[in-house]
Order: structure tokens, then sequence, then C-alpha cells
């Protein structure tokens, strides 16, 4: 599963290597709808903002991670649960790369 949006430089990395690896995942699309989604984690973490979005998948994603940030990824697979994009790509790469090679 992939919390993303569109537009997210940081998710599309995600998304191309999910299909470069032919992975089937379930994409909650998680766009920004107020000033407040702007504002990067780091900061709304420092300042105590709780975002309040009015989409679902980022309520969802609140309750499930204690925070809204893009990209997350959930492998129902290993249960495994990550938020930043460099340490999703080395999980798939890691993970399923390999996999994929040994199949080859």
């Amino acid at each position: 599963e992939l919390y993303s949006f569109e537009a997210s430089p940081y998710a599309r990395p995600v998304r191309e290597l999910l299909c470069e690896l032919e992975l089937p995942y379930v994409l909650h699309n998680s766009g920004r709808t107020s000033m407040v989604d702007w504002v990067p984690p780091p900061v709304r973490d420092a300042l105590n903002i709780v975002p309040a979005s009015d989409l679902k998948n980022r309520r969802d994603l609140l309750r499930r991670a204690g925070r809204i940030s893009i990209p997350y990824l959930i492998d129902p697979n290993s249960g495994t649960e990550l938020s930043n994009s460099t340490d999703i790509c080395s999980y798939l790469n890691d993970t399923y790369s390999a996999v994929d090679e040994q199949h080859a």
C-alpha cells in the first residue's frame, strides 16, 4: 500500500520503482487540501501543528502513522511501514530486487 499524491516529488521515485519491480500495490491518493498540508512534516512537528485534513486517506494516514508524511509505504508481506522515499526505495530494492534476480 502506498500513501501518495501525483504532484509529490518524493513519492514519484517510489511509484516508479514499484512499477519497475512489477510490484502490485494499493494507492491511497492523499493530496493536499489546506494550507497546513503544505507545511513540511518536520516543521509541523516542531510547531506542534496537527493537520485536520478533509481527505479520508490523509486522516487514515495520520491515525496509522501519527503524522502525515508522503510517501508512506505499508508492505503487507512483512508488516514493514516506512515514510522516507530514500528508505522506501532502499527497502524495496533490498527486499524485492533480490527476489526478482533469484527467479531470473
